[in-house]
């Protein structure tokens, strides 16, 4: 059994995963299901319960969790896969930041020309023009100090910057890591403490 609606339908069937509730202000206690849809492999809510001070279900029906091990492998694929992808952007990220230490070269902007290469030597927030006159706004920008080839010091956004140096990549073991603790914690929310899928 899964989810029993009121009028007797029968969804996600060897599907629910977990439910999870919310109190309202009103004092009533609304219960929702997790369910997985497994021909889109995405997780789907469905709220199953709503209870007032008496303990009856507004909703009507019932629900069960029972999850089944073939549900279960699917969403251990799913999430492997975009912890995946979720690396390689995370990769991507790393590369493209700036941050001190780093080699760079002017790309947009008026008042640096652009190609000049510099060498950051600090990267930090500060208030933007608008927010110095309006402190409500609470707006801050990515300001990188640099040094050009003469040693002159440039402050410039970092938005404005693009690393020329070659980082090195991760190795297959810490990618393996990151996604095996990426897909381990992502399963809690569905209630899956079976082993880890490879």
């Amino acid at each position: 059994m899964a989810i029993v609606r009121h009028d007797g339908e029968i969804k996600y069937e060897g599907a629910v995963l977990t439910t999870y509730d919310h109190m309202w202000m009103d004092g009533m206690l609304e219960t929702t299901a997790i369910c997985w849809d497994i021909e889109k492999h995405e997780a789907v809510h469905i709220m199953v319960g709503y209870y007032g001070s008496d303990c009856c279900n507004m909703c009507g029906g019932s629900y069960e969790i029972d999850a089944t091990e073939e549900v279960k492998r699917d969403i251990l694929r799913t999430l492997k896969r975009r912890a995946a992808e979720s690396f390689a952007r995370s990769v991507v990220e790393y590369k493209q930041e700036i941050r001190a230490g780093r080699t760079a070269v002017v790309a947009r902007g008026r008042k640096v020309p652009k190609g000049t290469e510099v060498t950051v030597f600090w990267v930090g927030d500060r208030p933007t023009y608008r927010s110095r006159g309006y402190a409500w706004m609470n707006e801050t920008e990515r300001i990188a100090g640099c040094k050009d080839a003469d040693g002159n010091k440039i402050w410039i956004k970092a938005e404005y910057l693009e690393a020329t140096d070659i980082l090195k990549s991760p190795s297959a073991k810490e990618r393996k890591k990151f996604i095996k603790s990426w897909v381990q914690e992502s399963a809690k929310a569905y209630n899956i403490h079976c082993k880890y899928w490879r």
